[in-house]
């Protein structure tokens, strides 16, 4: 029995809309900070940061975020960029 909920090629559209969405309500900027949490979220800004790349003409920065999931309000969050690369943006 297959529990696909989606197909690869859904799967890519998906991604191709998000990045669509995301330069629509930034068409203006120059730059873009994408930010995932560490594992999957990552690899999902990954892919939506290619998709990007392919339609915006801006600079698209990649944020790695690192917590503990497994508490996450009392951790500290980390980041791969420094806090003015990504402040009031």
């Amino acid at each position: 029995m297959d529990h696909r909920i989606l197909t690869h090629q859904q799967i890519l559209h998906k991604i191709n809309r998000i990045a669509y969405q995301i330069y629509e309500a930034n068409v203006d900027e120059t730059q873009i900070v994408l930010a995932g949490i560490e594992g999957g979220g990552l690899d999902f800004a990954r892919k939506i940061k290619r998709a990007l790349e392919k339609i915006c003409p801006a600079e698209i920065l990649l944020c790695k975020v690192g917590m503990d999931k497994s508490n996450p309000l009392t951790s500290p969050v980390t980041t791969s960029l420094k806090v003015s690369e990504y402040q009031d943006r």
